[in-house]
């Protein structure tokens, strides 16, 4: 982990000064890649003679997009593809340029990249994640493995540029009771339901959505504080609380417990953040379920 010093975070920023602009694959394979943009003009496709062959998402078109640098921009242009081009989850129109922002996820096929331009701290950050990062097989977002990178390559990065960050920390109420009472395969259905529920209505593009094990979840945010936090975290309470999860005809009730905390002063290393939040959690359970507890508050 970094340091917090300042001659060592300076060194970071000077070393991060000299990084070119950079896509990383945050969904898709390979997860985690850094691809770096140091030529005028790069073409992204599946086809494995271009630029940036992504050849495992038979989505993405054999010439997919291009991104041009244009002085210290950089312009992204849907080259007609099959399939279109999402920024943050608005198409692109085909032949249209269309100028990228720091952080902005660019969607191709089931391919997810995120933008990062020249000189960024997060360069150095995200450069190990494809080690450990993959998709959980059930309910199809991050799991624990990717998720602690993330988290740790974020708290570093929030931490030397003394920015929000905050962690959303939550599980299924009495989940033991929904399997024992409806079966496994319906235990199954409620994670899955509540994944695609959450991940559809209160996950933005940028954050990091992960399954920490079993019926528990976790939710990095970027640039988010406490409060904010905590209104993402009622969101998703109050909108599980009210879903019909029908199972063979049958209506499960479903409730959530959560935990807030966010990044401050007090807190030197990731997993201490992790485990306010988790605190938050079991105190929002003994408070009687279903309800959101900030972390010290």
């Amino acid at each position: 982990m970094m340091k917090g010093d300042p001659e060592t975070i300076q060194k970071e920023l000077e070393h991060a000064a000299k990084q070119p602009a950079c896509l990383i694959v945050v969904r898709g394979s390979p997860q985690g890649h850094r691809y770096f943009l140091t030529q005028e003009e790069t073409i992204i496709g599946r086809d494995p003679a271009i630029d940036i062959a992504i050849t495992s998402d038979p989505n993405i078109s054999r010439r997919h997009a291009k991104l041009s640098k244009q002085g210290e921009q950089v312009v992204l242009i849907d080259m007609g593809s099959s399939n279109g081009t999402k920024v943050n989850g608005k198409p692109c129109t085909a032949n249209t340029p269309v100028v990228l922002a720091k952080e902005d996820m660019i969607g191709m096929g089931t391919t997810q990249f995120k933008f990062l331009p020249a000189g960024q701290l997060e360069t150095l950050y995200y450069g190990n994640l494809g080690d450990a990062a993959h998709i959980d097989p059930l309910t199809s977002i991050y799991n624990k493995g990717f998720l602690l990178e993330a988290l740790d390559a974020e708290f570093k990065r929030h931490k030397a540029l003394h920015t929000d960050f905050s962690v959303i920390f939550f599980d299924l109420d009495h989940f033991k009771k929904i399997n024992d009472t409806y079966g496994h395969d319906a235990g199954d259905f409620v994670l899955k339901e509540t994944s695609s529920l959450i991940y559809s209505t209160a996950v933005r593009p940028k954050d990091v959505f992960a399954r920490y094990g079993g019926e528990e979840f976790v939710i990095l945010l970027g640039n988010v504080n406490a409060p904010g936090a905590a209104q993402s975290a009622e969101k998703i309470r109050a909108a599980i609380e009210s879903h019909m999860f029908i199972y063979e005809g049958k209506r499960i009730p479903v409730t959530l417990s959560i935990g807030v905390a966010e990044l401050d002063s007090s807190i030197e290393s990731a997993q201490t953040l992790l485990r306010a939040a988790d605190k938050a959690l079991y105190a929002a359970k003994a408070g009687g379920r279903n309800r959101v507890v900030i972390s010290g508050r």
